[in-house]
């Protein structure tokens, strides 16, 4: 019986570290998919931006209608990378919980609006538009048919500047 008990605690004890190490591993795949992501707003990179979307994808922007699915997402984003370019200052890189299949990222960043022609303003209902705006985002991810992270519901609200 002693035996039987020390097993299954070692059982326990070893899954348990199975899942912080299965954790772990999905965080540093998200935290790629984050650093790719940054780098396709930089470069108005939609289908590199898109590759990071889960397929039914829901953006839900303040003050704006949802935007649901990769495709939707992909046409909001042409006039919006058209009109302007982006660059995005971390100001707290993502914090990133594990549940399961899901995973939950908060993070703030300030994104740096430049108008490629001062008289044309982006337009876009849910983009932003302001020459900077700093903001809380929070992520909900889930793995697609093919195992890998993708975000599944994309939120923010903007934060008082400084």
């Amino acid at each position: 019986m002693k035996t039987v008990k020390v097993l299954l605690v070692s059982l326990l004890l070893s899954s348990g570290q199975a899942w912080a190490d299965s954790d772990q591993e999905s965080v540093q795949e998200i935290d790629a998919l984050y650093a790719g992501w940054r780098t396709a707003v930089e470069s108005a990179d939609i289908p590199g931006y898109v590759s990071v979307l889960h397929k039914h994808v829901r953006l839900m922007p303040p003050g704006a209608d949802v935007i649901e699915g990769a495709d939707a997402y992909g046409a909001f984003l042409e006039p919006v990378f058209e009109t302007a370019t982006y660059k995005i200052e971390v100001v707290e890189k993502p914090r990133i919980e594990v549940v399961g299949e899901m995973a939950f990222s908060e993070y703030v960043y300030t994104i740096h609006l430049s108008l490629k022609n001062p008289d044309v303003e982006v337009s876009e209902p849910g983009a932003l538009t302001a020459a900077r705006t700093t903001s809380r985002y929070i992520d909900v991810l889930r793995r697609n048919d093919a195992g890998q992270w993708r975000v599944w519901r994309h939120a923010w609200q903007e934060l008082p500047q400084e």
